[in-house]
């Protein structure tokens, strides 16, 4: 039965291909100058998970050959939770921003669909299911995925014991093909399945020009492999997820060599947030940072990030401050296409910084859980609240966040842990970054630029 449920999922999921992107014009890829664009997003991969960024527990072969070749960004943030990570990539406005409307914005699908790129987001959206807010009205003519988390429909409260003995079928996450419910997916399905479509997409659209969007749900909570992969890392279930995550990329980039579109197409990889280290063999790792998922540290939402553009991108290493935000006006700079007034403007382009080394124009970062926690100009950063985690893992209670008065103040040049508190040392440094938060405050309630 489970096998007959599967074949018509895919028989629906494979014949809605050919009406991506319809809505533009049927312009050759050969003959066109802008990229394909792949944007990949892991789900709380943590800083500290990837061999290019210093694990020697797992193994991410194809990532990190990926980084080699192109660019790999060591100061790379995102917001520290899902949805507003995937708001502010997806709008190029911070996701704290007062009267911020999704519905009302235009996303990088909607800019790259009204310059006759075909689109498709396969994976998780997690930014609303209602009118205007679904993927369809926010630019993308095809999705295949899931709605939110993949821990949303199983074993509540969100708990370690949950993960640790609730067996695959107590999950019941549905996939979604466009406007239609389908099935549920295994858990350990999720992987492969999106793996399949990209590369069936890849194929498909080698002919025009293209932006997929793969959020993936791993190695988010529940964690599950594939019989191809289970028990094969050396780090337990989280480790043999990355290992078919990695999987996942050489597929990818081997069906661009092979579609012979690979030196047109710009790839993307990151996570979303820090991971859920609270998890513990269930959750990935920050290290060297301090913190994950949910808080102000730097573990919380600086996350691994590699731009690969064979011919294009020459490697490198580049610890310039960047925040996920400025993916889009950089992505509208390599499609040609330039940002609307008013759109975006939390968005810095870093197109120059990519292609020949230049700068980044960024130096100041705000951080938050639901609300601002830190600041950061330049090397130094400011703390004014702070939480190790956001909820017990044995109970699954929130665990509220620690107002620190005074505030923290660190030099993440030398202490990148954020473990030498040296407030007392520079009260002026203090004094000037807290009021540069408020005004960043008062910038982000006020619809102004606060960097």
């Amino acid at each position: 039965m489970k096998n007959n449920i599967w074949i018509t999922m895919l028989f629906a999921v494979f014949s809605g291909f050919a009406d991506m992107g319809e809505a533009g014009t049927a312009v050759s890829n050969a003959e066109h100058s802008k990229p394909n664009i792949i944007l990949i997003m892991a789900d709380d991969l943590g800083y500290g998970d990837l061999g290019c960024y210093g694990s020697k527990l797992n193994s991410t072969p194809h990532i990190d050959r990926m980084a080699e070749q192109g660019v790999r960004l060591m100061d790379f943030h995102a917001a520290s939770w899902c949805a507003p990570s995937r708001c502010g990539l997806m709008t190029g406005f911070q996701a704290n921003r007062r009267g911020l409307n999704l519905a009302k914005r235009i996303t990088i699908a909607e800019m790259l669909r009204k310059d006759d790129y075909a689109t498709a987001l396969i994976g998780k959206w997690h930014l609303g299911m209602n009118t205007g807010f679904h993927p369809l009205d926010q630019g993308f003519d095809y999705w295949f995925g899931t709605k939110g988390s993949n821990d949303w429909d199983g074993p509540h409260p969100i708990i370690y014991d949950a993960f640790k003995n609730a067996p695959e079928s107590a999950w019941k996450t549905p996939l979604y093909k466009d406007r239609e419910r389908l099935g549920i997916c295994p858990q350990s399905q999720f992987t492969k399945r999106y793996t399949q479509e990209t590369v069936r997409l890849i194929k498909h659209h080698k002919d025009r020009p293209f932006f997929i969007y793969l959020a993936h749900n791993m190695p988010h909570v529940p964690v599950f492999a594939s019989d191809a992969f289970k028990g094969k890392s050396r780090n337990g279930v989280y480790g043999d997820v990355l290992m078919e995550l990695d999987w996942s990329i050489g597929e990818i980039i081997d069906a661009l060599k092979e579609s012979g579109i690979d030196k047109r197409t710009l790839v993307v990889f990151m996570s979303d947030n820090g991971p859920w280290a609270m998890f513990q063999e269930f959750g990935g790792v920050a290290s060297p940072l301090k913190g994950e998922k949910g808080t102000g540290w730097e573990g919380g939402g600086r996350v691994p990030c590699i731009f690969y553009w064979p011919d294009k991108i020459s490697p490198s290493v580049n610890a310039d401050l960047i925040i996920n935000t400025d993916l889009y006006a950089t992505l509208a700079s390599f499609a040609g296409v330039r940002v609307q007034d008013g759109e975006a403007i939390d968005s810095h382009d870093i197109s120059s910084l990519l292609l020949s080394g230049a700068n980044s124009s960024r130096k100041k970062h705000i951080y938050f859980h639901h609300q601002p926690m830190a600041w950061r100009n330049g090397d130094y950063k400011i703390h004014f609240q702070t939480s190790d985690r956001i909820r017990n893992p044995e109970t699954g209670v929130m665990e509220r966040k620690v107002v620190q008065d005074p505030p923290l103040l660190f030099d993440i040049s030398s202490d990148i842990r954020e473990s030498k508190n040296i407030a007392s040392q520079h009260p002026d440094i203090v004094q000037k970054l807290t009021g540069e938060f408020n005004s960043a405050i008062e910038a982000l309630n006020n619809g102004g630029i606060y960097d």
